[in-house]
């Protein structure tokens, strides 16, 4: 992630790696309730404030709504003294046939040049919470680094009329792989990244 390249965030690179791992296991889960992870959220008047897992840790609202595309996961609103307004839906994945079918078609992480194909998961494009369908034309593979890029530095991605898909930096301006003038911090840190 941008800023993150330093040695110091290297046993947080580890620890995703082990979620990734783990989480790949209890996904098959037989019991989907014991898989589901519960989120209280404080709502403010200027929107989400904090949030906390049940009987864990408190994490950034960002994280949140990263967890959101693929766990099996309920929120639960609250007022700032603890009253809950609401309960959420639970998140809503796609079948296994249709990761089968998302797979077939993407290959690998549909960010241009990356080229993962393993750690990948199938996105929502128009996100589940704004509304977006569980539709194969609604989902693309990316890789659990991408996922991130989208979350939680801004990043966006666009189907375009030929079915290929666009990625969007924080402005609105369209990614293409290799040098691209006012973007040139970018580049630089997908080259660090992979090298």
């Amino acid at each position: 992630m941008p800023g993150e390249e330093d040695a110091l965030f290297a046993p947080a690179r580890r620890a995703e790696a082990l979620v990734a791992l783990c989480s790949a296991r209890s996904a098959g889960a037989p019991d989907l309730d014991r898989a589901t992870l519960v989120i209280h959220a404080r709502l403010e008047p200027s929107g989400l404030d904090g949030c906390e897992v049940e009987d864990g840790p408190v994490i950034h609202p960002d994280t949140v709504e990263r967890m959101l595309c693929h766990s099996r996961m309920q929120v639960v609103t609250e007022d700032r003294n603890g009253n809950v307004l609401g309960l959420g839906r639970t998140s809503r994945e796609p079948s296994a046939w249709m990761v089968r079918q998302v797979r077939y078609r993407d290959r690998e992480c549909r960010f241009p040049g990356c080229g993962a194909r393993r750690f990948i998961e199938a996105h929502h494009i128009s996100w589940w919470r704004d509304g977006g369908g569980t539709d194969l034309d609604n989902l693309v593979l990316i890789c659990s680094f991408h996922h991130r890029l989208v979350h939680e530095y801004g990043w966006s991605m666009r189907r375009g009329t030929d079915c290929d898909v666009r990625w969007l930096h924080p402005d609105g301006t369209r990614y293409r792989a290799g040098p691209a003038s006012g973007h040139s911090a970018d580049t630089t840190f997908l080259a660090g990244v992979a090298g």
